[in-house]
């Protein structure tokens, strides 16, 4: 009893003695630095931030690949600019102006070609190429040989009222200042010393008096403005007219004039 007492006696000694060895070689873990600052003293603590943008750009090319005949069309504007006093006239206008003179057909056996004069007077709309004129026209054609002894010198007068209609086909081009237009109306025809034919082609020899007679004309011309609100015309019309129990009779005036507005 005694020799195991001790034992155990031996044992707790040995146990004791490890554990204050193992105390004793045991050192901390983390070490806690602790700092003092003197009196007065600023901590300053810098920030940086760091900002990183990247753009990206992508192009891209679309190719349209067509195949088979193509047609181009293009689309012009032109602007013409020309001096305010070649622009056309509008509104009221008169106009004077002389030429020849051919008769035909039922005028054609006791006349032949002399000269005329005429005075006109209408009004062409700014906005409009309609436009409505009055005219005056004296024709003086000569006689024939066979006629002259028995008469004077025949005088005609065509009084006529017509619609006109103006062509502005050379306004959009290197000649502004030129253009066409066409009348056609009513006509009153008075003949003084007119040998007529009748229906039989006989001639028909005047008698003194003045005959009238009722018909229609018609025709065209061109112009050239000259500025100032002036233009040059020359014009040719048919100017026919029918009477009963006679030949119909025909006249050509060729006239060129100038109309002022």
């Amino acid at each position: 009893m005694t020799r195991i007492a001790s034992q155990f006696r031996l044992a707790a000694a040995l146990t004791l003695g490890l554990a204050a060895v193992a105390a004793a070689q045991a050192k901390p873990t983390k070490t806690v630095p602790i700092t003092k600052e003197a009196p007065g003293e600023v901590v300053r603590v810098d920030t940086v931030r760091v900002h990183d943008t990247v753009t990206t750009t992508v192009y891209r090319r679309d190719t349209l690949t067509v195949t088979g005949p193509t047609i181009t069309r293009y689309d012009t504007v032109n602007v013409m600019t020309i001096p305010g006093y070649l622009d056309y006239g509008s509104g009221l206008y008169f106009g004077l102006g002389g030429g020849s003179y051919y008769p035909s057909a039922g005028l054609g056996g006791g006349q032949i070609p002399g000269y005329a004069f005429q005075a006109n007077a209408g009004w062409d709309a700014q906005s409009s190429p309609i436009g409505f004129r009055l005219t005056g026209q004296m024709a003086r054609p000569d006689e024939t040989q066979e006629t002259s002894p028995f008469r004077g010198r025949p005088t005609i007068w065509n009084a006529t009222a017509d619609l006109k209609l103006r062509i502005p086909y050379f306004r959009s081009s290197r000649f502004p200042n030129l253009g066409f237009y066409g009348v056609g109306g009513a006509a009153m025809t008075w003949m003084h010393d007119v040998v007529l034919e009748d229906e039989n082609k006989n001639l028909v020899m005047p008698d003194g008096t003045t005959r009238d007679a009722f018909g229609w004309n018609a025709g065209g011309g061109a112009t050239l403005q000259l500025g100032h609100k002036r233009e040059v015309f020359v014009e040719v019309r048919a100017i026919n007219w029918i009477k009963s129990g006679f030949e119909n009779g025909h006249q050509v005036p060729a006239i060129i004039g100038v109309n002022w507005y």
